[in-house]
């Protein structure tokens, strides 16, 4: 029903329209959604004080959906969404200069088979597309606390070497996972459940890395500018949803969603980096649990319209400074017309963003986040 949302765990931004499966007939839909969050935070006063702005630059999301029905017992269907998205730009203070983006697509095939007409098992292959860069300025310098400096790097820091002005290109990597699920339906009450699961997926991006070293040998400055390429894994999470509706009056419907994603195995660790500083530039430290539940009303045959109410909880630790929040509330309406075969749905939803702590540490507080969507439908 909603063709966008405000803010999810992680970096997911939308979520692919597994729903479209369960459409009459065959089916197709295009969408546009986009996410604006207002996001800044306090600085400590040992690293200046002050703001960091609005970091959050909006991203936006086009989708499409296509699903055939192939016979009685048979569905297919095609999806292409953009599920994962940050665009982070500190313009204040001790983060100035720091920039990231993370960019991906996702493309689905998937067949359903309806064992019943109230039972049905589905599955495919999913392949999603990611690259990402990131920019750390001068003031986000690190001590290198390694004397003898990484090998890979012909020796490395000395003792008290600083890394700066750091930054990293990924290259555009193409992996595999699957999915999977089961739909129980009864028709004659509107109702379905359906649990779905989305495997992981492991890329090995090749991570252009550039930085400045700076060296103190007998207290004279040495400036080494250092330029590499190293291998950077990173494992997009798997997930489970559960997703449920039931008609509870007539035209009448109640719907919502449990999903749980592995944040915690998400980390950015390029070879260089984690060489000379120890550690990785951005990671989740907990999984995250998102829970939806609205409710839908037919007002004339033409014309529905319907709220929702979203909540993830927090999950502590600290922040990623690509997506320093922890948590959400949010409430979105919207509404779908009906014209022959076509249905346009659009939504807005607003979300007040939980508070949390990024590295420095910085303090992230009473931050929000609005998204809109909107989709059009062809029955055919």
């Amino acid at each position: 029903m909603f063709a966008g949302i405000a803010q999810a765990g992680g970096l997911e931004r939308a979520r692919p329209a597994e729903s479209i499966l369960f459409e009459k007939g065959n089916y197709a839909h295009f969408s546009f959604s986009q996410t604006d969050a207002d996001v800044s935070g306090d600085y400590p006063a040992f690293v200046g004080g002050g703001s960091t702005g609005d970091m959050a630059n909006a991203t936006s999301h086009i989708g499409f959906g296509l699903k055939m029905a192939i016979n009685d017992q048979l569905d297919f269907a095609f999806l292409m969404s953009q599920p994962y998205a940050a665009d982070a730009e500190y313009g204040q203070g001790f983060y100035n200069g720091l920039t990231a983006k993370w960019r991906s697509t996702a493309v689905d095939a998937i067949l359903k088979y309806n064992l019943s007409d109230r039972m049905s098992v589905y599955g495919g292959a999913s392949v999603l597309t990611s690259s990402a860069d990131i920019t750390i300025p001068v003031a986000l310098a690190n001590i290198a606390s390694d004397p003898d400096g990484p090998a890979a790097l012909g020796g490395g820091p000395q003792p008290g070497s600083i890394v700066s002005n750091y930054s990293a290109n990924s290259s555009q990597e193409t992996d595999l996972g699957f999915i999977v699920g089961a739909a129980y339906e009864i028709p004659d009450y509107a109702m379905r459940v359906a649990l779905t699961y989305r495997s992981e997926i492991e890329h090995e991006f090749d991570a252009r890395e550039s930085y400045t070293q700076l060296s103190l040998p007998g207290g004279a400055p040495t400036f080494t500018a250092i330029s590499t390429t190293t291998k950077t894994p990173v494992i997009m999470p798997q997930s489970l949803t559960l997703d449920f509706q039931t008609g509870v009056a007539p035209k009448t419907l109640v719907f919502g969603s449990v999903k749980w994603t592995e944040w915690s195995k998400w980390q950015v660790k390029p070879g260089a980096y984690e060489a000379e500083t120890g550690g990785e530039i951005t990671s989740f430290d907990n999984d995250t649990f998102t829970y939806q539940l609205g409710v839908g009303r037919q007002l004339s045959e033409q014309f529905s319209v319907f709220a929702r109410a979203g909540y993830e909880s927090k999950k502590g630790g600290e922040s990623s400074r690509l997506s320093p929040t922890d948590g959400y509330t949010s409430i979105g309406l919207g509404g779908s017309y009906t014209m022959g075969q076509a249905k346009i749905t659009a939504g807005v939803e607003h979300a007040w963003l939980g508070d949390a702590e990024s590295s420095t540490p910085t303090d992230f507080s009473d931050n929000t986040a609005t998204g809109f969507g909107i989709s059009v439908g062809f029955s055919f």
